[in-house]
């Protein structure tokens, strides 16, 4: 079988990356975050900001911090406001603390987007052979190995299965009876596990 051209060896590099234990993203957090994501904070940046003086304080970090699902108790909001430092945040501040917080889930929109590639019908599942040959003839990145057949059938156990039928599912698709690859399953069981490679992969069974 020949490397699938619908996933390029860039989409592909954060598939490649995660199963050899490697981390994505740069060095900046606040480059890591989606577009959607910094614009949430900025308009939640102006929302506590009552007053408009462009800073917020301890409390309204706090309740950002609630909305956004993240810890919010004293020792939480004491890393942003650490007893040396002002006790109140400029906008570039507050972006840059809250990036940090959330850059490691941003990963998740990367593999999702790679994965989606090979989605034909909008499942969730991909058929497992043509994803598995792309993912061995993926040239890898300079001073990274390339992944053997090992490595990629262990990071993805237990996320493997029979295709479960899907009312969009078309003829062509329904006829085919290898195994498929569940990678929405998958990805958010590892973003679940901090982006760990392994982490909830031993956790479910083969449909």
């Amino acid at each position: 079988m020949t490397t699938p051209t619908r996933g390029s060896p860039p989409a592909w590099r954060a598939t490649s990356k995660l199963a050899a234990g490697g981390s994505l993203g740069g060095s900046s957090a606040l480059s890591q975050l989606q577009p959607s994501q910094v614009r949430t904070l900025r308009d939640g940046f102006q929302i506590l900001d009552r007053d408009c003086d462009g800073v917020v304080n301890r409390e309204d970090v706090a309740d950002m911090l609630g909305q956004l699902g993240l810890p919010s108790g004293s020792s939480d909001i004491g890393r942003f406001f650490p007893p040396s430092k002002p006790q109140t945040m400029t906008l570039a501040a507050f972006l840059n603390s809250l990036a940090e917080s959330l850059a490691v889930l941003s990963p998740s929109t990367e593999l999702l987007s790679a994965f989606s590639a090979f989605d034909e019908d909008d499942s969730g599942q991909i058929d497992w052979a043509e994803l598995r040959d792309a993912l061995l003839n993926t040239p890898p990145e300079a001073g990274q190995s390339a992944l053997s057949a090992a490595e990629v059938d262990k990071v993805v156990e237990g996320f493997t299965g029979r295709r479960a039928f899907n009312r969009n599912m078309n003829a062509h698709l329904s006829a085919r009876r290898g195994e498929v690859f569940k990678y929405q399953e998958f990805v958010h069981s590892i973003m679940g596990s901090n982006g760990g490679a392994e982490g909830g992969s031993h956790e479910r069974a083969d449909e």
